[in-house]
């Protein structure tokens, strides 16, 4: 299968279809869609990045970072509807993180969802300490990743 992928924002109709396809499969795995996590009109295109993945033009998979802190991002909304884009998702998202300057990368994914946390750990994650609002919760694991060239 070819694989490419698309620089966008958060407002491209292919990556809300594709959001929304997460926010389903999250409410199925996690009893939570994810939504309050990531708000599209704090979207930075100079800080951020946002990409869409398609196969023979059909979106199949898409992700976004953001500014986190220290030279780190953080990834958000990922989400792959077939199997092996998902790493390609990944290394495209860390490609771009690492030309915007960020020298890691974090995320956080619910402890139930354990098809996500065995995939972050395949593409090389980490559990890490908890950051941000996920301190203060044992629902969530932090992981996170040095973004080497």
């Amino acid at each position: 299968m070819h694989l490419k992928y698309k620089i966008t924002d958060p407002k491209c109709e292919d990556f809300s279809v594709l959001v929304q396809e997460l926010n389903t499969a999250l409410d199925l795995i996690t009893a939570d869609t994810g939504e309050s996590s990531f708000e599209r009109d704090e979207f930075n295109p100079v800080t951020d990045g946002c990409i869409v993945v398609y196969a023979q033009d059909k979106a199949i998979a898409c992700g976004i970072f953001r500014k986190h802190q220290d030279g780190s991002c953080e990834l958000k909304r990922m989400f792959s509807k077939v199997k092996g884009a998902g790493s390609y998702l990944i290394s495209q998202l860390e490609w771009y993180a690492r030309q915007k300057g960020y020298e890691r990368a974090v995320l956080s994914t619910r402890r139930v969802n354990e098809l996500a946390i065995n995939f972050y750990k395949r593409q090389g994650y980490r559990e890490i300490e908890p950051y941000g609002k996920y301190v203060h919760t044992d629902r969530s694991i932090c992981l996170g990743k040095a973004l080497t060239i």
